[in-house]
């Protein structure tokens, strides 16, 4: 896990190796989503970020989130 902190946000990542990169919006709109749907959730209510940048070799991805302090 990643993390930034600055005057007005916080920002943290999580990276895996799994190719599959998931569509952040059908997991804010999916009922009975799993963790990453809860996520995406939350953090839009929050006034937050999602993204999701896959690795350079295509065999990874980080989910970014930033959040306003």
């Amino acid at each position: 896990m990643i993390h930034a902190v600055g005057p007005d946000t916080f920002a943290f990542a999580v990276h895996d190796r799994h190719p599959y990169q998931p569509a952040l919006c059908a997991a804010a709109i999916a009922a009975g989503g799993g963790g990453l749907a809860t996520v995406v959730e939350l953090t839009l209510g929050l006034g937050g970020t999602a993204v999701v940048r896959a690795d350079a070799d295509g065999r990874g991805k980080t989910i970014w989130i930033t959040l306003p302090l």
